[in-house]
């Protein structure tokens, strides 16, 4: 009996940016990979890369893989990326970091895309020198799998629709998921109520003076994709410019037809 088609998007990216000042210079992507229409799995790694004399990471690992399961009945796919020994500017250091991001669409992908973060976190995340410690929502998220899962918390559950509104990137309004063009956007990252001395909040950030703000686990979603950016810092003194480590993405959707 022949299975819906499905169309795969996902997609891996370790590292990319640029720097505005004290020269203008645009980062090549690194470590970057996506799957095709149809199934497969493909990995890439960098190693030792640095840009210019601001930027260092001893690693970068990216792996997509796209996939049916006769047992489950199911197209699913992956993205990941992992970074060990990231050094910007010796402010921002990170041991190493992953981002895994997980699609599943059930019912020969009928059914809506539901999407699973376990297995993204930070391991010795510096800024300035202090060890900053993040609580990350991977749990909330990976249980609000889908989108009806999570505008339904979000209208009925007032602890979720709290502790939402206090990760999203846009202010709520009464029991309705606030949207930004469509989409949802929050941070995963419960930033500490005390940082050390000489660190301060802005917006979802951490603002170090005479740097720049650092932005952890950026999360877009959409009722059919989710995308994370797993650390951007965003430069701003005597050096200018932008950066972004551990991208993923994920949607599909099923096309009528054969497999």
């Amino acid at each position: 009996m022949p299975r819906t088609t499905f169309l795969y998007h996902t997609e891996a990216v370790g590292a990319s940016g640029h720097i505005s000042l004290p020269v203008c210079d645009t980062m090549p992507l690194q470590a970057s990979i996506a799957s095709a229409i149809g199934a497969g799995f493909g990995k890439v790694r960098v190693e030792n890369f640095k840009h210019l004399d601001y930027l260092s990471i001893g690693s970068i690992e990216s792996h997509v893989v796209s996939s049916y399961s006769e047992r489950d009945q199911a197209y699913g796919t992956l993205a990941s990326v992992v970074i060990e020994d990231l050094c910007t500017l010796n402010v921002v250091t990170c041991d190493r970091l992953m981002t895994r991001l997980t699609s599943k669409h059930a019912d020969n992908g009928k059914a809506p895309g539901s999407f699973i973060l376990h297995g993204t976190h930070f391991a010795g995340l510096r800024i300035a020198g202090h060890h900053i410690e993040l609580n990350l929502a991977v749990g909330l998220f990976s249980e609000l799998s889908t989108w009806d899962k999570l505008t339904a918390a979000y209208a009925n559950d007032a602890a979720i629709r709290k502790e939402l509104d206090e990760l999203s990137l846009h202010p709520g309004k009464g029991k309705t998921l606030p949207l930004h063009n469509g989409i949802f956007a929050c941070t995963l990252a419960h930033i500490p109520a005390k940082l050390p001395h000489g660190l301060t909040r802005k917006d979802h950030g951490i603002y170090v003076p005479h740097f720049g703000t650092v932005y952890a686990a950026e999360y877009y979603i959409t009722p059919t994709s989710r995308r994370l950016r797993m650390l951007h810092v965003d430069l701003g003194c005597s050096v200018e410019g932008c950066n972004g480590f551990g991208d993923t993405g994920a949607n599909g959707a099923g096309y009528p037809g054969s497999a």
